[in-house]
C-alpha cells in the first residue's frame, strides 16, 4: 500500500474546500438554468473536482502516513520533499510577471512567454522543446477560444491585428 507524503492529507482537503468553492461560484453564473446555460460547463466541472477530491481523500484516510518525527518532521520533510523553498519561489514570480504582462502585451503574447517561462524553468528538457510546447499550446488555445467558440481573448492595444482578420 501507497504511504502518504507530508502535507498530502492536508493538501487533499484544501482542494476540497476549493473545489466546493468553485461548485458554487459556477452555480452563482446562472444555476441549475438549463444545461445548455453558460454556467452549465463550469458547473460540471466543479462538480468533477469535487467528486475527484473526496475520492482522493477518502483514500488518503485509509493510507498510511510517512514516519516523521512530529510535526516539525513532517513539515521540515514537507519543504525538502514536496514544496522546496526556492523552486517554488522562483515559479511564483514567473506567475506574477504573467499577470502583470497581460494587460500590456495581450493574452497571446504573455501566456506564449508564461508557458514557455514555466516549461524551461520547471521541464528543463531544453529551450527548443520549450518553445515548441509553448507556441503550439498557445495556437491550440487560439483556434478553440477564439476562432470555434469566438471568445475574444484580451489583446494588447498597441498591437493591432485587424488587417489580418484576426483582431477583436
Amino acid at each position: 500500500m501507497r504511504r502518504l507524503l507530508p502535507g498530502e492529507t492536508a493538501f487533499g482537503y484544501l482542494m476540497l474546500a476549493f473545489s466546493l468553492f468553485l461548485l458554487y461560484q459556477t452555480y452563482k453564473i446562472a444555476g441549475f438554468s438549463s444545461i445548455s446555460s453558460g454556467g452549465a460547463y463550469p458547473m460540471f466541472a466543479a462538480a468533477l473536482m469535487v467528486v475527484s477530491c473526496l475520492v482522493i481523500v477518502l483514500r488518503n484516510r485509509r493510507s498510511p502516513k510517512v514516519e516523521a518525527a512530529g510535526p516539525a518532521g513532517e513539515w521540515h520533510r514537507f519543504r525538502k520533499e514536496v514544496a522546496p523553498p526556492y523552486p517554488l519561489i522562483g515559479y511564483v514570480v514567473i506567475m506574477v510577471l504573467y499577470m502583470v504582462l497581460m494587460e500590456p502585451l495581450g493574452f497571446n503574447i504573455s501566456s506564449f512567454l508564461f508557458l514557455f517561462g514555466s516549461f524551461a524553468y520547471l521541464y528543463r528538457r531544453g529551450i527548443w522543446l520549450a518553445l515548441g510546447l509553448s507556441l503550439g499550446s498557445v495556437v491550440v488555445i487560439y483556434v478553440v477560444f477564439r476562432l470555434v467558440f469566438r471568445v475574444i481573448l484580451p489583446e494588447a492595444e498597441w498591437l493591432d491585428l485587424g488587417f489580418l482578420g484576426l483582431g477583436g
